[in-house]
């Protein structure tokens, strides 16, 4: 099986010494020349892998690696790249082989609390140890496409730099809660972070458009140029509507000089349709905008101020430099 950049190989050491043996190690590299990449874990039992797109590639070009091992024990595996999110930083990989893996448990419906507890993988000197630690805020947002900051958990946790694309459990149930990308919000004035805490990606986050990226094979960021959120007690009133929509999500945000305001969408304006998708979530919005992709073109149906439909023709970008969120 052959994907847009050919057959990678990927180098992956399963541990058995973590709890769940679904945690793997990745090697990676340019003409075969291997080096420590960090974690993933395997989320399916054919052999899916979750990790991190800065795994995945090389820093200073941003190209991905075109050389893999896959390892576990005296056995190699070779792999390729499914899809890509770099925006977020999250990689999917499929090992090629028959063999049947043993995934882990991801808790895609159980939100974070404060004060619950947290054990993380952590890769240190070639070895693996978990560290406890809690969740100590809870994100604010569902969508990301302007704030990473504030989609993210924190946790009371310190996770070394060589454990990124790990996963981070909760302790009563084994279940992965997230996965430690290694952000880190850019210094503002005024505003000091907390070194005792890492921020988290929320695992249901992740496996909002993970469907979608298997499925479209996507190497790209997709933007529309706003940020949407769910509707609050006055906007539900609005629905149903006379053309039967149930519900949608609000645009919160828009970009300057983006395809969003170019198109004339307005923050408060509610996005009930994708296509011929009904919008009734954040996750409805995120799953289709990757199952469309880059260079598909849409029509997104809006209501605005709760009686006016209006319908925007958009061919789907690529997320400029430019507008990657803080």
């Amino acid at each position: 099986m052959k994907s847009f950049f050919a057959l990678l190989l990927l180098s992956v050491s399963l541990i058995a010494e973590t709890p769940d043996r679904g945690v793997v190690r990745i090697h990676g590299g340019m003409k075969q020349l291997l080096e420590a990449r960090g974690l993933g874990f395997i989320v399916e039992k054919e052999g899916f892998v979750l990790t991190n797109y800065d795994n995945l590639v090389e820093k200073a070009s941003e190209r991905l690696f075109d050389h893999f091992e896959v390892s576990s024990g005296s056995k190699r595996y070779a792999a390729e790249i499914i899809g890509v999110e770099p925006t977020i930083n999250l990689g999917i990989l499929k090992l090629q082989t028959d063999e049947t893996f043993t995934p882990v448990i991801s808790a895609v419906k159980r939100e974070p609390a404060p004060g619950a507890a947290l054990l993380a993988v952590s890769l240190e000197n070639t070895a693996l140890k978990l560290i406890e630690g809690q969740v100590t805020a809870l994100n604010t947002k569902q969508c990301y496409q302007h704030s990473l900051a504030a989609t993210m958990f924190r946790a009371k946790l310190t996770i070394p730099a060589e454990s990124t694309g790990g996963p981070v459990f909760y302790s009563d149930s084994g279940e992965v809660a997230a996965i430690y990308t290694g952000f880190k919000p850019a210094a503002e004035p005024g505003h000091a972070e907390n070194t005792a805490e890492t921020h988290l990606l929320p695992i249901n986050l992740c496996f909002n458009i993970y469907d979608s990226l298997k499925t479209k094979r996507s190497l790209k960021s997709p933007w529309t140029g706003f940020a949407v959120r769910p509707l609050n007690d006055t906007e539900k009133r609005f629905f149903p509507t006379a053309k039967k929509h149930h519900g949608g999500i609000a645009i919160e945000e828009i970009w300057e000089n983006s395809p969003a305001q170019k198109m004339g969408i307005r923050e408060g304006d509610i996005l009930v349709q994708f296509s011929y998708n009904r919008i009734l979530s954040v996750a409805d919005f995120q799953k289709w905008l990757y199952m469309y992709g880059v260079g598909h073109p849409v029509k997104l149906y809006i209501l605005r101020n709760g009686q006016e439909y209006l319908v925007a023709d958009y061919v789907i970008e690529e997320r400029p430099e430019w507008a990657k969120p803080k």
